[in-house]
């Protein structure tokens, strides 16, 4: 059974952080040309999923077992790589927010695959309006794997 967990997150830079809460990471260097391309940037131990508004986004972070079953067809964007978890302990928050009050999810210690996924990206009409847009990270138990992109919301891309 997954374990959902929601958030509502202050995507500030168009992006948000799913992190080790030890990363080391540096969250400039992540964003390399290819991380833009795919508006996904991976580290070590953090993904950063961009984001289409400059606003507070709904984000759920879904931790599975296995191999999460999603079709490509239900999603508008999807990027899978992958992240360590050595602390068992992720932080979810904007890329400005104050790291000590972020929250906290326990996982597994080891290696995730991640899946980071946009859905509702047509309900957006500019950025600071209301919109049904929805950020999800899919994690799951597995070896570690370079970025790729699944499918790209831009449909002359």
């Amino acid at each position: 059974m997954p374990s959902v967990h929601t958030f509502n997150v202050f995507a500030d830079y168009f992006q948000f952080v799913v992190q080790d809460e030890e990363s080391k990471d540096d969250f400039a260097s992540i964003w390399t040309e290819e991380a833009l391309a795919i508006q996904t940037a991976f580290g070590k131990s953090a993904v950063c999923p961009g984001t289409l508004r400059n606003v507070e986004v709904p984000v759920e972070i879904v931790v599975e077992n296995s191999d999460p079953h999603i079709s490509l067809g239900d999603v508008d964007h999807a990027v899978e790589g992958s992240i360590e978890v050595q602390s068992g302990r992720l932080v979810v928050m904007g890329c400005t927010e104050y790291f000590p009050d972020a929250p906290r999810l326990h996982v597994h210690p080891g290696t995730y695959r991640a899946l980071a996924v946009m859905t509702g990206i047509g309900s957006i009409q500019n950025e600071w309006d209301p919109a049904n847009d929805k950020y999800i990270v899919y994690l799951w138990p597995r070896s570690a794997r370079r970025p790729k992109l699944l499918k790209h919301w831009k449909a002359d891309t």
